[in-house]
């Protein structure tokens, strides 16, 4: 189990700022940074190449408790293959942890579900406290401002398309079609002690798009974000002091944001107040661990006693959490069941309480002939009171139960199931005889699951600085990368006509922004994550990719945000590792009808962002490319006029590529962005992204070098990130880069660079969109937990263990000495595929049942930076 000491970086010291070196391998230093000499390892051939080879030993599969994490650093979701629900999701939007967001005293679970192409999330669905002998006396906290919205105030000041109303005590913002905008914010000035009253709190009732709460004071050019933009309803608390640094009176600015045109945001009140007292008693003390089958947790109460539990799956329909109870009974005290919510809530005669939504309902069971009380907000259930007198459209609702060990069950139902299947599954799931034979079984499958994942055998970085990360911390990273992939996919959602599994973007995250029927989907993320899910479970690899081509109109659009393709090269990936011509040639006429689309339509589409004569480097690399496949994919389903086709179309933009992107004059010898009307001005845009244009294959000399120096302008071995950091650092773009180093004799440049990339995604402790090199060590940005850092950290321990995956057809790859490597339990054509690094022999030897033909295709001859494909002849 890995522990994390909680430093400010993750598993590192600091480390070297960026810096700037000399073009040019001999300009690098780079031979400090391995752990031997080439001289060596020749002497080492020499001795060795005449010797009978010796196949090594495979490395054992990986269990469960490689995974496991304790500590500030720990992810705290938790989700199942086809499971609509999510533990713990995170809100990326905010700059606080997993830890911070979905722990605490109060032991929260808190859920996002996905149902009626909504995301939804359910903050603090359940908690715990100790609830003291006695009644209370609950006294509500003083305010200082308070707003209820009887009616609009004039000191509200609306930005410049925001429409705000009152009525029936509820404020509404919307944004028309015409706002200049997709947000905008209802502001007012405030003047308030914030030591006397440091918590601002807002009651939202419901929101079509998204909502943030930010603070500015004094007119400073960036507001201080109390609330990222988010999707969740109820009631919020913020903590000013804790979150601006602000003590005494201060004169500030207080900014209600509506995201989204024509998605109404409802709240209900507005406080600032004093800090409230608790009645009801949270842990004193308490930890946290999580595992793949299950969140461990502890907690000791500062009146004695302590409860050790852990939130499990009993099903892909619900969840099971169990308490084991230990000298909380005595003088009165029991423990108090709480809980959050936003819906109708019932209890039943068999101890089931039910919230109602508009997509999905959940139940929750509290015990026969429970008593249910609900408070209008969470300082009101703290302090015991006042109680309501049935429950309200949101709020919190608590059950005092006997303080000894219990079994709780959450069931959930998406709305045309019927609330009637949520509580039977939650009553399913609060069998106190199941809830360990389930955390058995999840075990067991987790082991199992993680015994197919294709196995390493080398996780060293031997050629950039440790910053504290050692192999098997590599090793565990990239076995959770397996498990968040085979985590991250979701049932078909026939409740919107869609019968197709998902790969979503990132399931934790509950990005939601796809095309209908399908939208958490990212059409470049989750087919970089279906690429991969071919090799541990290809009929939901393939299920999920069938599903998004179906999307493609008439037109040949894509729903939902447009991305660079991947589109053509996950098709023949899934064929490469499945042999499954049929589902190929399935998907062709989608295939070709969305590529067209995409060469008239070269750049980002999403919201209101839609430039017509935007050319986009990075996206005209990825066609290209895809041009490339499709030309393959042709050959292979018999379109052989389209052969042809494809060539020309490659042919084609690749002169475009060059007549765009590299002009004689402007801002930069390199472009990201071109406008062919002069609608903006051109831009050099982003190194990484534009670099991608490395791995094509009809470059002209000039082109080369220009995208060569401008990479080893930012290079620097010895840093963060190699030297790169946001918006850089992206799967897609990272791994493209790579490709292209090494398709460009960059074979010293592209190992130091993929190294780099491991270790720093592993310091950052989660899988991210993008990571980013601030002083303290590298972080993750942009939406995660996210398939783009999973895939990458795959993507790149392969490649150091010479298996290159993005051909689809088996290719090998030495990139330096240092690596006795290779990967068992690889797929091509449905068939196993081992192969292993041979350093001192300078081979690749394969083996397994994908190998056929006679010995010269077990052993190949493999000179470092020359990708092998698999000769002629060899396949079965």
């Amino acid at each position: 189990m890995l522990t994390d000491d909680g430093s400010a970086g993750r598993f590192h010291t600091d480390g070297p700022t960026r810096r700037r070196v000399l073009a040019g391998v001999a300009g690098l230093g780079l031979t400090t940074l391995v752990g031997g000499t080439r001289g060596q390892a020749v002497a080492a051939t020499a001795a060795t190449a005449n010797a009978a080879p010796v196949a090594a030993a495979k490395p054992p599969p990986p269990r469960t408790e490689l995974l496991a994490v304790s500590g500030p650093g720990q992810p705290r979701w938790l989700s199942v293959p086809m499971s609509r629900i999510v533990v713990n999701p995170y809100d990326f939007n905010q700059a606080s942890s997993e830890v911070e967001q979905n722990s605490g005293p109060e032991l929260p679970l808190s859920v996002g579900y996905y149902a009626h192409n909504q995301a939804v999330r359910v903050p603090s669905l359940l908690s715990l406290y100790v609830r003291p002998a006695g009644e209370p006396d609950p006294k509500p906290p003083a305010t200082v401002f308070a707003d209820d919205f009887d009616d609009l105030s004039p000191r509200w000041s609306a930005e410049p398309g925001v429409e705000a109303t009152v009525a029936n005590s509820r404020l509404t913002m919307t944004l028309p079609d015409a706002a200049p905008n997709p947000w905008g914010a209802l502001s007012r000035t405030l003047t308030v002690d914030v030591d006397a009253y440091p918590v601002v709190t807002v009651d939202v009732t419901s929101v079509a798009g998204a909502w943030a709460l930010k603070v500015n004071e004094g007119g400073a050019p960036v507001d201080t974000v109390l609330q990222g933009d988010t999707t969740a309803t109820g009631a919020f608390s913020y903590d000013l002091r804790r979150i601006t640094g602000w003590s005494g009176t201060r004169t500030f600015t207080l900014r209600l944001f509506v995201v989204q045109k024509n998605a109404p945001l409802v709240v209900d009140r507005i406080t600032v107040q004093e800090e409230p007292t608790s009645w009801l008693e949270p842990a004193n003390d308490f930890s946290t661990t999580w595992r793949p089958q299950a969140l461990e947790f502890s907690a000791d109460y500062a009146s004695g006693g302590s409860v050790q539990g852990r939130d499990q799956f009993h099903d892909a329909t619900s969840l099971t959490r169990v308490l084991a109870v230990r000298d909380v009974a005595g003088d009165g005290r029991a423990l108090m069941l709480a809980g959050r919510f936003t819906g109708d809530a019932a209890l039943d005669g068999r101890g089931v309480l039910t919230v109602r939504g508009e997509a999905f309902s959940y139940s929750v069971t509290v015990g026969r002939g429970a008593r249910v009380r609900y408070y209008a907000n969470e300082t009101d259930l703290r302090a015991g009171g006042p109680e309501l007198g049935g429950p309200p459209p949101s709020g919190c609702w608590g059950v005092a139960v006997p303080a000894r060990d219990l079994t709780i069950g959450v069931g959930f139902a998406y709305a045309g199931e019927g609330s009637a299947r949520s509580a039977q599954r939650a009553l399913d799931a609060a069998r106190p005889d199941a809830a360990d034979r389930d955390h058995a079984r999840w075990t067991a499958y987790w082991d199992a699951e993680l015994a197919r994942v294709p196995r390493p055998r080398d996780f060293t970085l031997p050629g950039v600085p440790a910053f504290g990360i050692s192999p098997d911390d590599v090793a565990a990273t990239y076995y959770r990368a397996w498990h968040f992939l085979a985590a991250n996919t979701l049932p078909e959602a026939p409740e919107v006509g869609y019968h197709h599994p998902q790969v979503a973007t990132g399931k934790p995250s509950m990005w939601n922004y796809g095309a209908d029927g399908a939208r958490p989907s990212a059409s470049w993320d989750s087919l970089l994550g279906i690429q991969y899910l071919g090799y541990l479970r290809p009929d939901v690899a393939w299920a999920s990719f069938e599903g998004l081509m179906s999307l493609v109109d008439a037109d040949g659009k894509l729903g939902g945000e447009s991305l660079p393709s991947r589109k053509a090269q996950t098709a023949w990936m899934l064929y490469a590792v499945t042999g499954d011509r049929a589902r190929l040639a399935g998907i062709y006429a989608d295939l070709r009808r969305y590529l067209l689309w995409a060469q008239d339509n070269p750049r980002w589409i999403f919201g209101d962002h839609d430039i017509p004569d935007e050319r986009d480097a990075e996206f005209v690399v990825s066609l290209i490319v895809d041009f490339g496949y499709a030309e393959r994919i042709a050959t292979v389903v018999g379109e052989t006029g389209d052969v042809a086709f494809w060539r020309t179309r490659k042919e084609g933009l690749t002169r475009d590529y060059g007549n765009w992107f590299f002009p004689a004059g402007g801002p930069s010898p390199t472009l990201q962005y071109h406008y062919v009307e002069g609608s903006h001005a051109d831009s050099p845009g982003n190194t990484l992204w534009v670099c991608t244009g490395l791995h094509l294959p009809e470059l002209t000399a000039r082109q080369r070098d220009l995208l060569a120096s401008r990479f080893r302008a930012a290079f620097s071995p010895e840093a963060t990130l190699a030297g790169f950091g946001f918006p850089d650092v992206k799967a897609p773009d990272v791994t493209f880069t790579t490709y292209g180093l090494l398709d460009n004799g960059m074979t010293t440049e592209a190992d130091v660079f993929v190294q780099a990339n491991v270790r720093d995604i592993v310091r950052a402790g989660s899988f991210a969109e993008v990571y980013d090199d601030p002083p303290g060590g590298p972080v993750g940005t942009g939406v995660r937990p996210s398939m783009f850092g999973a895939v990458n950290l795959v993507d790149f321990v392969w490649l150091r263990n010479g298996y290159r995956a993005d051909e689809g057809t088996p290719v090998f790859l030495r990139m330096s000495d240092e690596v006795d490597g290779g990967v068992s339990g690889l797929t091509f054509r449905g068939r196993t595929l081992d192969m292993e690094v041979d350093a001192a022999a300078g081979e690749i030897r394969l083996s397994g049942a994908a190998i056929g033909g006679s010995s010269r295709c077990r052993r190949l001859s493999a000179p470092i930076g020359t990708s092998v494909p698999l000769p002629a002849g060899c396949a079965r």
